[in-house]
């Protein structure tokens, strides 16, 4: 259920949680392995995919209701949640790889300011399908690596709306066309991921973390200008960055509890 809440909050990841509750690995192996012993992986990855789903389903309500009624004051918690963590990405990055941390940010900033006011609308079945395939690939990529958030990736994709809506109305049958493609994209996904980030962490490393740190940085930036460009007060924007100090509080004793 830890690692559901990395899922669906902006700015956490669930697989830093994963490593920092030490299950990582094993979630990894378990995968990566799973024919080799089927029914002892099948029944660890069972019993985490259910307390994922059941905080997936619980908690998106919540955080649809405080992104509805308070978004400059929640997406601030978010950005201070990113930026508190920061710092466990970093120490493992070799300082002759920060080139790799700029053209990362660079990229993805540029990609996501053309579409940080955008959400998806469905045109027709075949390209609803494709997209959310593509973007269940994509989650499962940010659930695979460490740092990354899921749900601030999805946000700049503009699909945050539509798979948080999905999850807090999962037994909606009108909501299967795009549970289903995504649910597909995730399968595909986890398993190729799986194996490119044994490959990435045992051969390049300290470049995959500086990807990564561009990534997050990048990510920051975005949801900041988007939080600016929606309608507040200014006695939201105080409770904001009082929240952003909070979140940065947060994060750093998060990690360090759990380290």
């Amino acid at each position: 259920m830890i690692i559901g809440l990395g899922k669906i909050i902006p700015g956490v990841s669930g697989s830093m949680l994963a490593i920092s509750m030490g299950i990582y690995q094993k979630l990894i192996d378990s995968v990566n392995n799973f024919f080799k012993a089927p029914k002892r992986n099948f029944n660890f990855l069972f019993k985490i995919a259910i307390g994922v789903m059941i905080s997936i389903v619980f908690f998106s309500n919540i955080i649809l209701k405080c992104l509805d009624k308070y978004y400059i004051i929640t997406m601030f918690l978010f950005i201070g949640l990113i930026l508190g963590g920061m710092n466990d990405i970093k120490i493992n990055i070799d300082k002759k790889n920060n080139y790799i941390t700029y053209i990362s940010f660079a990229v993805i900033t540029i990609l996501g300011i053309i579409n940080i006011d955008n959400d998806f609308v469905i045109r027709n079945d075949l390209l609803n399908t494709i997209y959310f395939i593509f973007i269940g690939f994509v989650d499962a990529f940010t659930m695979v690596v460490p740092g990354i958030s899921g749900t601030a990736t999805l946000m700049m994709l503009g699909a945050y709306n539509s798979v948080i809506y999905m999850f807090s109305n999962i037994f909606d049958i009108s909501n299967f066309k795009i549970l289903i493609p995504f649910s597909i994209g995730m399968l595909l996904g986890i398993v190729i991921t799986v194996k490119l980030i044994n490959y990435l962490f045992s051969k390049y490393k300290s470049k995959t973390y500086s990807a990564i740190l561009g990534f997050s940085i990048s990510t920051i930036v975005l949801m900041f200008i988007k939080s600016i460009n929606t309608f507040y007060t200014l006695k939201d924007l105080i409770i904001a960055f009082i929240l952003l100090v909070i979140g940065i509080y947060l994060s750093k004793v998060i990690n360090k509890v759990f380290n």
